[in-house]
């Protein structure tokens, strides 16, 4: 019966699926069959129980293709945080760039702003002229006013091809025009000119003479002088004509009603009636007095050159 018991290749079970073996079910086999029947099914004659395996593979490939997954998300959640990183980082250099771009500017700013405070400086140095060239341009104007009481200094405000009209203090003429004098003698260096006293201003102590010959005016300063700025009196101090002294604007007084312009260049008797100039050479007074006491020092005035302008009715 061994013999008899032959694997069915076509054939199987209807109910269980298992292989028919001589057109029985296995169920049906006999016990003296078992033996036969399962080494059958070892060698996989019985076709059936091969195909119970595909469960496995399957498993298999869910699991290999979970843990590709697994690994794109990973790979992709690790590109996503380089990239990240990556921005942040960009951020961080941006903010970087901007600061040091800030700090540039800044820079160029501070430079540009010295640049231009080194070039007023430059400006201001070369405005500030040589008081020497300043002196130049001032002497030829400036002469002695000699009467026979006495002397003083004097300057051409104007002037014409008739001749030329200097200004003085009225103390320095002041002895000759009460006695009814007239005739004043102007000089520069070693030349004379014959003048005469026009007009006075005894308020104001200002007079006025007239000389036949024309000499180089001077220019009255457009604004008032502030306090600090340099000044020069050019005049005739105990008759030592063409005698330049420097000094600043000291303050502004008003006394008894009179205006006056103090500044610290040293004067003497025979300065009065001086210019004093700035630093353009234009007159901002006229040398008038000082504060002679124990140890005063540098305490002069001039009357401000718009009461000139005023006595003459215009500058």
């Amino acid at each position: 019966m061994d013999s008899d018991i032959v694997p069915s290749q076509s054939r199987y079970c209807t109910s269980c699926g298992t292989a028919l073996v001589n057109g029985r079910c296995l169920h049906h086999v006999q016990p003296s069959e078992v033996t036969v029947v399962s080494q059958a099914v070892e060698e996989g004659a019985l076709g059936p129980r091969s195909k119970r395996r595909a469960p496995r593979r399957w498993g298999l490939l869910v699991a290999l293709g979970a843990l590709a997954l697994i690994t794109a998300v990973v790979a992709i959640v690790l590109q996503v945080a380089a990239v990240s990183d990556l921005r942040e980082a960009a951020r961080r250099d941006r903010r970087l760039v901007e600061s040091l771009q800030r700090r540039a500017n800044q820079q160029d700013a501070a430079a540009s702003g010295l640049s231009l405070r080194v070039g007023s400086l430059e400006a201001k140095a070369k405005a500030q002229r040589d008081p020497a060239d300043i002196a130049r341009q001032v002497e030829p104007s400036v002469f002695t006013i000699e009467t026979p009481q006495g002397l003083g200094s004097g300057f051409v405000f104007a002037g014409d091809a008739a001749g030329s009209r200097l200004v003085t203090n009225f103390h320095v003429v002041a002895d000759l025009w009460m006695s009814g004098g007239r005739r004043v003698k102007v000089r520069q260096e070693d030349r004379t000119y014959n003048g005469t006293i026009t007009k006075v201003n005894e308020a104001s102590d200002l007079a006025f003479v007239s000389v036949a010959t024309q000499f180089p005016a001077l220019v009255a300063a457009a604004a008032k002088p502030a306090v600090g700025d340099p000044v020069l009196v050019v005049g005739s101090p105990l008759g030592l004509g063409g005698t330049v002294a420097s000094g600043i604007v000291s303050a502004f007084r008003t006394e008894g009603g009179q205006d006056y312009v103090q500044f610290s260049a040293p004067i003497s008797p025979g300065n009065s009636g001086g210019p004093v100039v700035d630093r353009d050479g234009h007159v901002v007074g006229v040398a008038v007095a000082k504060l002679v006491t124990d140890g005063a020092e540098g305490l002069s005035f001039a009357i401000p050159v718009s009461e000139v302008c005023s006595s003459l009715g215009g500058c």
